[in-house]
């Protein structure tokens, strides 16, 4: 796919709209409200984006960049001010990365993180944001202008909101020259390489996201060898197959598609099959794969050339239900220390392998989620397209 990218572009003395990917899960340390004195907290708890934002940034500012005005969203806020989606605690974290000294402990409407780089306040805190609202996209780009009145530069870095046609996304590109950062054009690069892998080619497929996650089953179903169903994805083709999932959480809107679908593809989903239910919230849930759906798996995956991987195995984020998740990821290092293409995508994936310290022993880490997906599905991003 040939996008117009930042490599060799003149930045020099120029304003730079970036747009990066700072959707990261925070947590807040409540044990103030048992200790008043104590102030609150908001915790990072997987700043994989951020650090993944940063070699744009650095190129940008080597570049000889005059500023660089990062654009970002947190949450769905629904176009109004939501204190818990404010960025400041993720200011704080960029600055540490970038070696700064900038600190802040409350919302603003922008962030100065140094001379050169600041970071706005949520753009979803805009309702023109979600609607592609042109005149809030040529808000946006008019930040970009010169005291001469000369127009700034668009740079999209975030792969995983291209899939959305938001102002800071999609509108804003009709309004200043545009292109790919580092981030997303390695994104596409990696993903591209899946839509003609090496064969055998095993998808495995996690968590939600049913609907999403079968349009890609069904573009890929040709080039796939075989795909391993986890999580609802699976309880839906179970239960779709006349299997008694119990309480688990199902997609009961494509049962039928995923009936037709799993046998039309004659043996290539692969489904566990020694189902153990647990008690959740007093309710009989699958809530992981057995270790012998596990070795199954594994003995699939080891044969395998490439491997894309999204969504978790089972409730991961509950011990100890994220045994699945974790042998799996580990099934996959080892799979890619014998020179198989292993690509990992979707924010809950990616955050629980870079939190047990595999990240990087996978080939590719990717950091979208709907928008790999919709990408494998053969859809045309919106905030891709005006980047050709």
């Amino acid at each position: 796919m040939n996008m117009k990218t930042i490599m060799n572009k003149n930045f020099a003395g120029k304003k730079v709209l970036l747009r990066v990917d700072f959707d990261i899960p925070l947590t807040t340390n409540d044990t103030c409200l048992a200790e008043p004195r104590r102030k609150r907290q908001t915790i990072i708890s997987d700043d994989l984006r951020i650090r993944a934002s940063l070699p744009t940034i650095e190129y940008l500012l080597k570049s000889g960049a005059a500023k660089i005005i990062l654009l970002a969203h947190l949450g769905r806020p629904k176009g109004k001010f939501v204190p818990a989606y404010t960025l400041w605690p993720i200011a704080n974290r960029l600055s540490e990365l970038l070696k700064l000294k900038a600190k802040f402990s409350s919302p603003k409407d922008e962030y100065q993180i140094s001379e050169k780089i600041v970071l706005l306040e949520n753009t979803r805190f805009n309702p023109g944001e979600e609607k592609n609202d042109p005149k809030y996209a040529k808000k946006l780009a008019r930040l970009g202008d010169s005291p001469h009145g000369e127009a700034g530069i668009f740079v999209n870095d975030a792969f995983a909101t291209c899939h959305r046609a938001h102002a800071s996304t999609e509108g804003i590109t009709h309004f200043l020259p545009s292109y790919a950062g580092l981030q997303l054009e390695k994104e596409v690069n990696e993903l591209s390489k899946l839509l003609n892998p090496a064969r055998p080619f095993v998808c495995i497929l996690g968590g939600a996201k049913v609907s999403e996650k079968i349009k890609v089953i069904e573009n890929l179903a040709q080039k796939t060898d075989q795909f391993l169903l986890s999580g609802v994805m699976a309880n839906t083709f179970l239960k779709a197959l006349g299997k008694d999932v119990k309480d688990s959480a199902v997609a009961d809107d494509v049962l039928d598609k995923a009936k037709k679908l799993y046998l039309e593809l004659k043996g290539k989903i692969i489904l566990p099959e020694d189902l153990i239910f647990g008690n959740f919230e007093g309710k009989q849930m699958l809530l992981d794969n057995s270790p012998k759906d596990i070795e199954k798996f594994g003995n699939i995956i080891m044969e395998a050339k490439t491997i894309f991987w999204n969504g978790n195995i089972g409730k991961s984020e509950i011990k100890p239900f994220d045994k699945g998740t974790r042998a799996i990821a580990k099934i996959l290092a080892r799979a890619t220390k014998k020179g198989v293409i292993t690509v990992v995508a979707g924010g809950d994936t990616t955050g629980f392998v870079d939190k047990i310290g595999l990240a990087n022993k996978m080939s590719y880490i990717s950091m979208a989620g709907g928008a790999a997906l919709e990408f494998l599905a053969g859809k045309k991003l919106p905030g891709i397209k005006t980047l050709l």
